[in-house]
């Protein structure tokens, strides 16, 4: 970790908690000035507000021993000084308290007793954070997954896209469930995750990297969001998704959003701007056809067209209807067709386990070779040895 000076608040009218913060910022060999504050800050006529906003610290670690006011120094501080990282320590891991914390501006949320390891990593994120300023950063991409037709498989397709891209050297993948009227992503990789997409959206005036992966689960290598665990039929605010897109754009270089099977302008309006392939699956059947070409044409009116990408999920030989005749009807070239395995493909959903991390059938296959015919990311799915057989 970079050895430069760095001034550090601390706030807290605990003299115990005060002393205790200084030993332990000391305890991590950094050279660094201290500003101890006695007071909360609940107004900017303070002098306590005055004096750390005078000392314009790099960071600040605010005591959260009374809640009430420490989420509003928090608030206040945010505002005052948005380049300054707010620190919150505090006995009590309550997950309400975290994320109104998070809300209010924190950037880490430490348990006391503090430790000189746990600090020392915050303060560690913190200098990479940083030393990003000023770059050139390269964005990622995103690739929405959607269908106009609920059961076309289009979770199993974002799920294993992600995880295949995931195995390849150099990515850095994620899985952005945006499902409603709840999202299925958690249950197909058999999470139990602490926070989901209304927490990210509850804090999207806040959100960056840091605060986005507060809320992140891990399955299989991936970043996974999880969708709303709770029935919410209403559409995601265009504002408030763009800046969701924005900031996995920043932290990921490939994010899959298992996007809702919904027709509404302003949600398909912002997947369109931040798409690099819009990915939308159908099954081979007529009701499917309708629809697709109905989501086609608003495609065309939101803009996004271009990079449509038609994926025909359980294709088969057997099927009375061809690739030949989906083409044929919807005007477009279907970009992939993913062969029929219900049996592999149910086995998989109901083990929690993406098809791709254990599965070496030709659908399994398909799904590596569709990720880099997508990405362009060379994949190679690994082969059983005769032992793992």
């Amino acid at each position: 970790m970079d050895t430069e000076h760095i001034t550090v608040g601390i706030l807290s009218p605990s003299p115990e908690t005060r002393e205790q913060l200084r030993i332990v910022l000391g305890s991590t060999k950094l050279r660094s000035s201290v500003v101890e504050v006695e007071q909360y800050c609940i107004g900017s006529e303070d002098p306590s507000f005055q004096r750390i906003v005078e000392a314009n610290p790099q960071v600040i670690i605010i005591d959260m021993h009374a809640a009430e006011a420490g989420l509003l120094t928090l608030q206040v501080l945010h505002d005052a000084l948005p380049g300054t990282w707010l620190f919150v320590v505090s006995e009590s891991n309550d997950a309400p308290l975290i994320i109104k914390t998070m809300q209010a501006g924190a950037r880490e949320f430490l348990l006391m007793p503090l430790t000189a390891a746990a600090l020392t990593e915050a303060l560690a994120r913190y200098y990479g954070e940083r030393a990003k300023i000023g770059r050139i950063k390269e964005t990622g991409k995103i690739y929405c997954v959607t269908s106009a037709k609920g059961g076309a498989g289009t979770t199993s397709v974002a799920v294993n896209l992600a995880v295949a891209i995931a195995s390849a050297r150099g990515t850095k993948s994620a899985l952005l469930d945006l499902g409603t009227p709840v999202g299925d992503v958690a249950e197909y990789l058999n999470l139990k995750p602490r926070f989901s997409i209304a927490d990210a959206l509850n804090s999207a005036a806040h959100l960056d990297p840091v605060l986005l992966e507060s809320y992140i689960s891990r399955s299989s290598g991936v970043s996974v969001m999880p969708g709303y665990r709770e029935f919410h039929p209403d559409p995601f605010v265009p504002e408030t998704l763009g800046r969701i897109f924005r900031v996995f754009n920043e932290s990921y270089t490939h994010t899959f959003v298992d996007l809702a099977c919904s027709q509404d302008y302003g949600q398909m309006q912002i997947a369109a701007e931040y798409s690099t392939s819009i990915l939308v699956v159908l099954t081979p059947e007529l009701p499917a056809l309708w629809r697709t070409d109905r989501l086609i044409r608003l495609f065309e009116k939101t803009g996004g067209i271009d990079r449509l990408l038609l994926i025909v999920n359980r294709s088969s030989k057997n099927r009375e209807i061809s690739i030949r005749e989906i083409e044929k009807t919807l005007g477009r070239r279907v970009f992939w067709s993913l062969p029929n395995n219900y049996p592999a493909a149910i086995h998989a959903v109901n083990s929690g386990k993406p098809l791709v991390s254990f599965n070496h059938s030709s659908l399994a296959s398909s799904y590596f070779e569709l990720g880099q015919a997508l990405t362009g990311v060379p994949l190679k799915q690994k082969r059983r040895t005769l032992f793992g057989s």
